[in-house]
């Protein structure tokens, strides 16, 4: 059984023993609707979202401290002893430090545990040591994104001090803010640019809140984004001309939805109603032409114009930036619902706690986590990202500590129920401690039970978030007698009485399958779920999954007793179907359904001879001379892949002749790479692809790739 790392509970009259939160030197020139409990007196019970925060927890606090610190005790001429971590890590790549010092911070917030707090104070304390007395911080002396560092550090310093009680976070916090000021670059080019800069007002708005300091106040001006902020706020299209720039074939996807939070913690700041709108539309903009059924977004690591969005999903495995995409989710959707009140933002964080960060497979113990999830129409796989310690493996620990966070929102009369998930929560109403635990098996039951407890009858109301997935109105029992259970314009339904300790409340959340396309504009390709969980579909080939048509495939669904969300279906008599969260690492599925399904050829399935490795979303090899093959029928062919700044170049021959070169050195890495060649004889054809041992000149290496083999007939 888990340790209960829940909140403990004095006697007596049972007030909440709450952790060190602090409170804001500076009043919120706004106050929110709805209160979000801020950790304070939520416990996640053992569940879906709890499984997911106790791997975090144990997997952080294994992290080696000296580990962790080594290369900035060597930057600094100190004893430092302990291992080196690789990967991002080593290079000093967007390194993680800081985010994971924030993350811990966050888990012990979560959890209570207070090894968490302790690692997290420690590794500031160490850290602290290291700064250079003009306030230089980095592990290196010629750090990569800068910017983006520096605000990942301002994170952990600022929670350590919110939620671990650190007495010093702030004067660190300080002192690198005084390096900050006269050593970032103000230039601000239009992202994408590692830098980032955008997403540093966030932070520096909430250490003005904290401290009262006007100087915060001031630097976080300097890294507003308007000429993005003001185009979302004004319902315009963010793909025309921004800031006199002319147009944008795309935005980098995390960043510009984590920098929506420097205009939330904006509008806290200073109350202008321009950052709320920015805020809002931004979130309308995303849910009507960004998200995938998973709650996913930004293929490639790109916010796109709708009528591209879905080529994508053929032409990449590189589908959503997992780790990160949901911890700005999250982010946002909590600050909307209590800066609004409106519970519709919820949905979005269901979504994504369940299809997004709850999908993904356990972290290796040298820092691998599912960067990508792959949602391509011709299959994908789970698989962890090739390089130890990504940006996403700091985000991780943050984004599931954020699940806690999500789970419930309270006013000054009403308590507010935003994810179904094995909770309890204990809230201060009139004096007296109220506590409401709910237990349920959602997503895989319809039914969430909470039992209520306090000390003498007390009038409030319970409210809970309407989901927009729900097959048929929801409805509730208090007691075994039905409730009226109404929904009201903010999309909370509420239950309005005195209550008594030992009451008892029924949910029913009618669910059944039904299908989302991939954008609005068009049926296909779409997806299966059963109310916010999305089914995928393994054991079967593509091309039988392409004769699925929409209306058949919701008909044909048989549930597989004992197995909750597992179907069978009669039209694919072999298939499995289950939920996405289910899946296991390694094991090919199918996600989205479309006619064009079984024109590729999948990676694995391709003849290879020579070195080449499996990362996941492609072969990939540097050997010259190594080959693939394959045959096909058709009158042409498209090779998928990737350009890289370190990709080689290969010949291509058809049927023993010599077709061409093909080149997949590209400056800015990860861009899709498409090569075709067509308007060949009707027939079988045999290919072969070779690597050059000469590769583009303005390359660092000569690896080359391949995701696939699209068939034209």
């Amino acid at each position: 059984m888990m340790r209960d790392w829940g909140f403990s509970l004095r006697c007596g009259c049972a007030f909440i023993l709450s952790l060190s939160l602090v409170l804001p030197a500076v009043e919120p020139a706004v106050q929110d609707v709805l209160q979000p409990f801020d950790f304070q007196g939520v416990t996640l019970e053992e569940g879906f979202l709890r499984n997911q925060i106790e791997d975090a927890r144990r997997y952080y606090l294994a992290i080696p401290d000296d580990d962790l610190l080594k290369p900035y005790r060597e930057r600094a001429g100190l004893p430092a002893p302990g291992g080196v971590l690789g990967g991002w890590y080593k290079e000093n790549r967007f390194n993680v430090f800081g985010q994971i010092v924030s993350g811990l911070a966050r888990l012990h917030a979560a959890t209570g545990d207070p090894n968490c707090a302790q690692k997290a104070n420690h590794l500031v304390a160490e850290w602290a040591k290291c700064i250079a007395d003009d306030g230089y911080f980095f592990a290196a002396p010629a750090p990569h994104a800068p910017h983006y560092i520096y605000d990942k550090f301002a994170w952990g310093l600022l929670d350590t001090h919110d939620y671990c009680g650190n007495k010093t976070s702030l004067q660190h916090l300080a002192k690198i803010t005084d390096w900050a000021e006269k050593n970032l670059g103000r230039s601000r080019p239009f992202a994408p640019s590692p830098e980032e800069w955008y997403t540093l007002s966030e932070n520096l708005y909430r250490a003005y809140l904290v401290t009262g300091e006007e100087r915060y106040k001031d630097f976080a001006q300097v890294w507003e984004y308007p000429q993005y902020w003001e185009v979302l706020a004004g319902q315009g299209d963010i793909f025309q001309a921004v800031g006199g720039d002319g147009r944008r074939t795309h935005y980098h996807a995390y960043s510009h939805v984590n920098c929506l939070g420097g205009a939330v913690a904006g509008y806290r700041a200073r109350g202008e109603p321009k950052y709320l709108a920015a805020a809002t539309a931004a979130f309308d903009f995303l849910e009507s032409s960004q998200l995938c059924a998973t709650g996913g977004y930004g293929p490639d690591e790109q916010l796109l114009p709708m009528d591209e969005l879905a080529g994508r999903v053929f032409a990449t495995h590189k589908s959503f930036e997992t780790q990160c995409g949901s911890w700005a989710c999250f982010k946002l959707t909590r600050d909307l619902i209590a800066l609004t009140g409106d519970a519709r933002y919820g949905d979005w964080a269901e979504r994504l706690s369940i299809n997004g960060i709850g999908s993904t497979i356990p972290m290796t113990v040298d820092g691998r986590v599912i960067y990508y999830s792959d949602y391509n129409v011709h299959g994908g796989e789970k698989r962890q990202h090739p390089a130890p310690w990504s940006c996403c493996t700091g985000t991780r620990p943050q984004a599931v500590a954020e699940l806690a966070n999500l789970a419930w929102f309270h006013d000054a009369r009403g308590i507010y129920m935003n994810l179904f998930t094995p909770s309890t929560v204990r809230w201060n109403l009139d004096g007296q401690l109220v506590t409401l635990r709910t237990t349920t098996d959602f997503p895989e039951r319809a039914t969430v039970d909470l039992r209520i407890s306090l000390q003498k009858p007390g009038a409030f109301d319970l409210h809970v978030r309407v989901p927009g997935w729900l097959a048929a109105p929801m409805t509730a029992q208090v007691n075994g007698e039905p409730a009226g259970l109404e929904p009201d314009a903010r999309h909370w339904a509420s239950i309005s009485r005195v209550w008594k300790d030992g009451d008892r409340v029924r949910l029913l959340l009618p669910m059944s399958p039904w299908v989302r396309p991939i954008n609005r504009i068009s049926k296909s390709p779409f997806a299966l779920l059963v109310g916010p969980t999305v089914l995928v579909f393994e054991n079967v080939e593509p091309a039988a999954l392409a004769g699925v048509a929409l209306p058949n495939i919701l008909g044909d669904l048989r549930a597989v007793e004992q197995k909750p969300l597992h179907f069978t279906a009669a039209c694919l008599p072999d298939a499995v179907v289950r939920p996405f969260y289910a899946v296991g690492e390694g094991t090919r599925y199918y996600m989205h359904l479309d006619p064009g399904m079984g024109s590729r050829i999948h990676h694995t399935d391709l003849a290879y001879s020579g070195k080449w490795n499996n990362n996941g979303p492609h072969h990939v090899t540097t050997e010259p001379g190594a080959s693939v093959e394959f045959e096909f029928e058709g009158k042409g062919f498209r090779w998928i892949g990737n350009y890289y700044d370190d990709a080689g170049r290969a010949s291509v021959e058809i049927d023993g002749r010599l077709a061409g070169t093909a080149d997949q050195y590209g400056p800015r890495r990860g861009h899709s790479f498409a090569k075709t060649w067509s308007d060949l004889p009707m027939g079988k054809h045999n290919v072969r692809i070779t690597l050059l041992p000469e590769a583009n000149p303005k390359s660092r290496n000569r690896f080359l790739n391949i995701s696939g083999i699209d068939i034209v007939k």
